[in-house]
């Protein structure tokens, strides 16, 4: 598959934050390859690369949106990890999610905490300080 000047933008801005394109690509290829070009190139080829906020405000967006959304396990863990790979510290993460709660409720913030309890966890980042 020829992938676009945009796809391939969004592939370095994602190994920038730790994250590998082919994880994303490789799971759709069978069903939706057309999906996993448009993530590549919309949401990190265009809108991760805007000027206007940091790789680290992004990922603090990223992470009270997911938050709020509910149902997003998977790309929560993700953004964590990502957060933390461009300099987001523990408690910055933490106190976004805690901040959330008067907006996104109980169970997303309770549920969205063990996610990154989770991650904190295999990195050794336990107890957050």
């Amino acid at each position: 598959m020829q992938r676009s000047e945009r796809f391939e933008r969004g592939a370095a801005r994602l190994a920038e934050m730790g994250g590998d394109i082919e994880d994303i690509v490789a799971p759709l290829a069978d069903v939706a390859p057309d999906l996993a070009t448009y993530v590549g190139e919309f949401a990190f080829g265009d809108l991760y690369t805007r000027p206007g906020l940091d790789l680290r405000q992004r990922q603090l967006v990223t992470i009270a949106a997911l938050v709020t959304l509910g149902d997003t396990e998977r790309q929560l863990r993700f953004h964590t990890k990502a957060a933390l790979n461009v300099g987001v510290t523990p408690s910055e993460i933490v106190e976004t999610v805690i901040h959330l709660l008067a907006f996104a409720g109980n169970p997303r913030v309770f549920n969205a905490m063990l996610t990154v309890k989770g991650v904190f966890a295999e990195r050794g980042l336990l107890p957050v300080g």
